[in-house]
């Protein structure tokens, strides 16, 4: 989850990101933070915890800790799917995708330079969800399949749960406040409705400010009624949203006052555009 932001930074060396430890996918290099393996651990603790006893009762704490791992690496994978989405339109559109990160909290598309209309703007934006969308109906086929063969219950749930990851990662990207993809969406349709680039983005800036401190208060809420998971997803999520702004946003409203093409024409530097998006 990150605002599109300009900043200095040389084309990065498949070589040398594999020895900084990053891999690539369809050409393009993947960076993945120490932080995903804390996404990783959340995940198997909370699939393995709330869901999986119930979808198939009477398994041992192995093999639901086991099955939550194989989940977990579900979601990493539609992280980098929904990236991947952003960079294939990137590509289709005339960017350059550079390089790909990975946290926590999502994933961040660098490219070379800003879409040149809104137009692109928005089918950058919703390469992502689309992606996921995908993804959830190659898994929920899987489950169907599963089901009709009479497969693992526990593998059955396991299919399931990449479909609702990836629901709810394509309907969290669809909400229009940034840093989210339907804020980049919602800024892009909002300037040419207003004809106020800047306005457009204070509203979608001030959606994502409210988002944060409500998914903070959902997990005070979920933290009350005991709900550990939701609390501490939420808690996560909201605080995420909430310093990314902080950080991200002064930049941002800086350059919505720069004509974006004479900005564009100068040669003398590079620059990377960070797109999220989950």
């Amino acid at each position: 989850m990150a605002s599109s932001v300009v900043r200095p930074a040389p084309l990065p060396r498949i070589g040398a990101l594999r020895a900084a430890g990053g891999v690539s996918t369809l050409a393009i290099a993947v960076r993945p933070d120490i932080s995903c393996l804390l996404a990783i651990g959340l995940c198997a603790w909370t699939f393995a915890d709330a869901v999986f006893p119930a979808a198939a009762p009477g398994r041992g704490l192995v093999a639901y800790v086991a099955t939550g791992i194989v989940v977990a690496g579900g979601l990493i994978t539609s992280l980098v799917l929904h990236e991947v989405g952003h960079a294939i339109v990137g590509r289709w559109i005339g960017l350059t995708p550079r390089h790909i990160s990975l946290s926590l909290f999502g994933g961040v598309t660098f490219f070379d330079r800003e879409p040149g209309t809104p137009g692109q703007a928005c089918a950058l934006a919703l390469a992502g969800p689309v992606a996921n969308l995908l993804v959830a109906v190659v898994a929920g086929i899987v489950h169907v399949v599963l089901v009709d063969a009479g497969a693992d219950p526990l593998a059955a749930a396991a299919a399931a749960s990449i479909v609702v990851i990836n629901l709810g990662i394509t309907l969290v990207n669809l909400i229009p406040a940034l840093p989210l993809d339907g804020g980049h969406a919602a800024r892009a349709v909002l300037g040419v409705v207003l004809r106020r680039p800047d306005i457009a983005g204070a509203i979608a800036d001030a959606i994502g400010r409210a988002l944060g401190w409500t998914m903070v208060g959902v997990a005070v809420l979920a933290s009350a009624s005991g709900d550990a998971a939701i609390a501490v997803w939420a808690a996560l999520i909201g605080f995420a949203v909430h310093d990314h702004m902080q950080r991200v946003v002064p930049m941002t409203r800086s350059m919505s006052r720069v004509p974006l093409a004479p900005v564009l024409r100068r040669d003398d530097a590079r620059r990377v555009v960070r797109r999220p998006a989950a």
